[in-house]
């Protein structure tokens, strides 16, 4: 009797050690690091206008959300510039009129390179500063996720 009671306890063991490994242990919490910019005036724009931004990247999905807060201006344009000035993300113009501005979208694995290396800024645009009015470097300010498993995750 006693082995029969063994034998049902080491079988309910396996029962429970084989439910608990399911799809779950295949997911994996994205990696999202998170870029600050303090946004102020541009080499010689007299300008009182300032703003920040955050931009979350999803390494793991290749996604972004970026939110631009800024006061003392209207810009035209906004876009996110590499360091030789190229526009490497542009704002929709019909989302940069008010504060804040988000913008979201997928990126590259190029572009995920230089943002890592701190080589691109924030940049908004008005009609007295056609070239940019107030910028900030974006710099990486903190990683989470990425445990390798177990579900939960998210931003």
């Amino acid at each position: 009797m006693k082995s029969l009671f063994r034998l049902s306890a080491i079988l309910l063991l396996l029962l429970i050690g084989t439910s608990c490994s399911n799809d779950d242990d295949n997911y994996t919490t994205p990696v999202i690091v998170t870029f600050t910019a303090n946004l102020t005036p541009v080499t010689g724009a007299t300008s009182s206008a300032s703003g920040s931004a955050t931009l979350k990247l999803n390494q793991t999905n290749k996604t972004f959300d970026l939110k631009v807060n800024f006061s003392g201006l209207t810009p035209i344009h906004g876009h996110i510039h590499a360091a030789d000035g190229t526009i490497v993300i542009p704002f929709p113009d019909a989302s940069v009129s008010t504060s804040p501005i988000s913008v979201s979208g997928s990126i590259t694995d190029a572009q995920i390179t230089e943002l890592m290396a701190n080589h691109y800024y924030v940049n908004l645009h008005t009609t007295a500063y056609p070239n940019g009015e107030i910028s900030g470097a974006l710099t990486k300010t903190g990683t989470s996720g990425g445990d390798g498993g177990g579900g939960g995750g998210g931003y």
